[in-house]
């Protein structure tokens, strides 16, 4: 018998442009600006993309979508800090849309097994999220992070 797996989803709407939205997610200084204290990102499908946040941790992966100023999709590594993965794999879509002159920028996590061992890690996912996007709202208010090319 296969076993569940859950979900989460946060999101956002914003004027910010949809570069300045993919900057923020794929270059390693915004990163730091907003989401991680380390940041290493190989902006590109198949390159590598780690963090490590106060919220989240030590997280690495692999990029397994790069659609810039659309979709970014990180398949990530097992990590010791987490529960044991049984069959299944934790993944982060990033999806921008646009939609009557708003972006709005998604978090969409799949993959976290079902069992009771993950309950804490999905509620710090699902809380994690929206506090590293409200920090990211702050930043993109403020300008401080905007596309390096405008």
């Amino acid at each position: 018998m296969r076993r569940q797996s859950r979900g989460y989803m946060q999101g956002f709407e914003t004027a910010a442009s949809a570069a300045t939205l993919w900057h923020a997610l794929t270059d390693a200084a915004a990163l730091r600006a907003w989401y991680a204290t380390e940041a290493a990102v190989e902006p590109r499908a198949g390159g590598r993309y780690s963090v490590t946040s106060r919220l989240f941790g030590r997280r690495f992966a692999t990029i397994e979508q790069f659609e810039p100023g659309v979709k970014l999709q990180l398949l990530y590594d097992p990590s010791p800090d987490w529960p044991p993965m049984p069959e299944t794999v934790l993944m982060e879509d990033f999806l921008i849309e646009e939609r009557k002159g708003q972006r709005t920028l998604r978090v969409m996590g799949s993959g976290i097994p079902a069992g009771e061992e993950w309950e804490r890690s999905l509620i710090r996912l699902r809380t994690g999220w929206a506090l590293a996007f409200a920090q990211l709202q702050m930043r993109l208010r403020d300008g401080s992070l905007r596309d390096p090319g405008a």
